[in-house]
């Protein structure tokens, strides 16, 4: 069987759509006989321990881009990611980076970042932005559309609130909820004791923050069902969008740190109807629309089915090239 090296597991947080997208990566590349050879997580530097990943020595090296790569002048974590790629060149195996959103690299990420062997962005404007450097790239949504899809409710009821990347605009989301009664739910559940003690005690032992085996810190599917229950979710995080389109829920969202949930909506729906401001929370309009429901019209529908079909399409297609991107 060959072995993958997979660098920024952001699953180990417990953030329910990071869970989600590292379950989709890790099965996909199984089901094609690739199995971990480490899973590296997100936010550690990863070259202090180059000498230990050069004796695990993967076939392949998979980087899970996600929503790390943006602004690498002022953020070493983009830089330290992006030279993953140099790090698979010295061991001369071929280098993947999936499931990115990419924005405002400067000249030296750029150019590294054109070294990979190829590079798949979660939305087309991350794609317009490296063809704009002269750098290729293949659209496939982002991993959590691989989860499995939950059956919906006959009838849905109720609206569920979820936090943001911004203190901030959670603290305005909370207090929406909590006018209105909707249940509040951060993305990233605190994990129990036991688990964060586990994680820390076999760090110890190791002497290094790398897994051999990937397990999920929190129930995905289990946020996804409830989901697939409501009528509407109000949304800060790109994820909880996304697992809304899974599940076909209806949302209303606010921007992030980047503009990857405008981007994901303008491939959806080719507008931004359903990107709304914190101002909006409290206005009289919004709240008037919200009394009356926020369903999907029917071109929606058909929109967020078509984005489905093109999301498992293009996994099937970006998983076989990786597979096959190495002959043992």
């Amino acid at each position: 069987m060959k072995t993958v090296g997979i660098f920024n597991d952001t699953s180990i947080s417990g953030h329910y759509g990071c869970t989600a997208v590292m379950k989709t990566l890790t099965s996909e590349l199984q089901q094609r006989g690739v199995k971990p050879a480490y899973l590296w997580p997100v936010a550690e530097d990863w070259k202090p321990h180059r000498a230990l990943l050069e004796q695990y020595r993967p076939d392949i090296i998979v980087v899970n881009g996600e929503g790390t790569l943006h602004h690498s002048r002022d953020r070493k974590r983009t830089r330290d990611l992006i030279a993953v790629v140099h790090h698979a060149k010295q061991l001369g195996v071929p280098a993947h980076l999936v499931n990115a959103s990419i924005t405002a690299l400067d000249e030296a990420a750029l150019q590294a970042l054109a070294t990979f062997d190829s590079i798949h962005v979660r939305e087309s404007e991350s794609k317009v932005f490296l063809a704009e450097h002269g750098i290729e790239a293949q659209v496939v949504p982002d991993l959590s559309l691989g989860l499995a899809e939950p059956a919906q409710a006959e009838k849905r009821s109720g609206v569920i609130v979820t936090d943001s990347v911004y203190s901030s605009t959670t603290q305005a989301l909370e207090a929406f909820a909590s006018s209105r009664n909707f249940k509040f739910l951060k993305m990233k559940p605190r994990l129990p004791i036991v688990t964060r003690l586990k994680a820390k005690t076999l760090r110890k032992i190791r002497r290094s923050p790398e897994e051999r085996i990937w397990y999920a810190r929190s129930d995905a599917g289990n946020f996804a069902r409830l989901l697939a229950q409501k009528e509407l979710v109000v949304t800060g995080r790109f994820h909880s969008v996304l697992l809304s389109i899974l599940t076909d829920t209806p949302f209303v969202a606010l921007p992030s740190n980047t503009r990857k949930i405008e981007a994901v909506l303008n491939d959806v729906f080719a507008c931004q109807s359903r990107l709304i401001t914190t101002a909006d929370l409290t206005a009289p309009e919004f709240l008037a629309q919200l009394s009356q429901g926020l369903p999907f019209s029917p071109q929606e529908k058909e929109a967020l089915a078509l984005y489905r079909q093109q999301a498992e399409r293009g996994r099937r297609d970006m998983f076989d090239l990786i597979a096959g991107s190495c002959q043992l």
